[in-house]
């Protein structure tokens, strides 16, 4: 299906979060969440840390999993004092005898899980390890509602490294119709020097994502369109899919 461990992209944990942290209004939806469903929360896929600690900052409880040892390295030492468990594990595999209140996935985690079984798994631990009535929350782009066409190289943004250096970010994608995966090639320039990554997703249309959410037991609660909670619609580009254990 690819030929690459889909961790390209989380090599540099520092510049990962110079450039894609600082989501506030994500990490306040799961803040919010969290404390309307007070106990342990988890977070699958935490990478760094970023959602993580910003809850564990404000007072939650939480514990994160991630299976990059070098992003959750760094996670450590951002927790500082923090009382935040990072565990070493795979989303698919993990197991706990912990019962957790809240379980979240973010940064379109849900779909780096390119099977069917891959995201079986990922629902099976999440349900298995939600206390009675517990809450799965997480995003994922929405198929309808996003341009999947094959696209040449071109400019997606900046970003200011940690040598306070601006970082140019290009890419191309490519999209496999059959397999639902798109083929992200992200280029970062230094001016000095170039990276190249690659990372596949999967865009699962939302009919059959409700479908695979009911049948692990879970009923979606509600589903957002963004971080402000608009109700979603068929043609959002996001959907956030609130879930409770049933």
């Amino acid at each position: 299906m690819i030929d690459h461990n889909n961790q390209e992209e989380y090599r540099d944990p520092r510049n990962y979060d110079l450039e894609f942290g600082g989501e506030t209004d994500k990490y306040e939806f799961f803040l919010e969440l969290a404390r309307k469903h007070p106990g342990h929360v988890l977070e699958l896929a935490c990478g760094t840390g970023l959602a993580t600690l910003y809850l564990a900052e404000r007072g939650v409880r939480i514990s994160g999993v991630d299976i990059v040892e070098p992003m959750l390295a760094y996670a450590r030492v951002k927790a500082k004092d923090l009382p935040v468990d990072f565990i070493e594990a795979d989303a698919r595999t993990f197991e706990s005898d912990q019962r957790f209140s809240m379980i979240f996935l973010t940064g379109n985690a849900f779909q780096a899980f390119l099977s069917n079984e891959d995201q079986h798994a990922l629902l099976q631990t999440a349900y298995n390890h939600l206390e009675p009535g517990g809450i799965f929350a997480f995003e994922m782009r929405n198929p309808e509602g996003n341009d999947l066409s094959d696209e040449k190289e071109e400019h997606w943004g900046t970003f200011i490294d940690v040598d306070g250096v601006t970082v140019n970010v290009s890419g191309s994608q490519m999209y496999d119709d059959e397999n639902q995966i798109m083929h992200w090639t992200t280029i970062r320039d230094w001016g000095h020097r170039q990276t190249t990554s690659r990372i596949a997703c999967r865009f699962t249309d939302v009919q059959t994502l409700q479908q695979l959410l009911e049948k692990q037991g879970f009923t979606i609660e509600r589903q957002y369109a963004n971080w402000d909670q608009i109700p979603f619609q068929p043609s959002s580009p996001m959907v956030i899919s609130v879930c409770k254990k049933g």
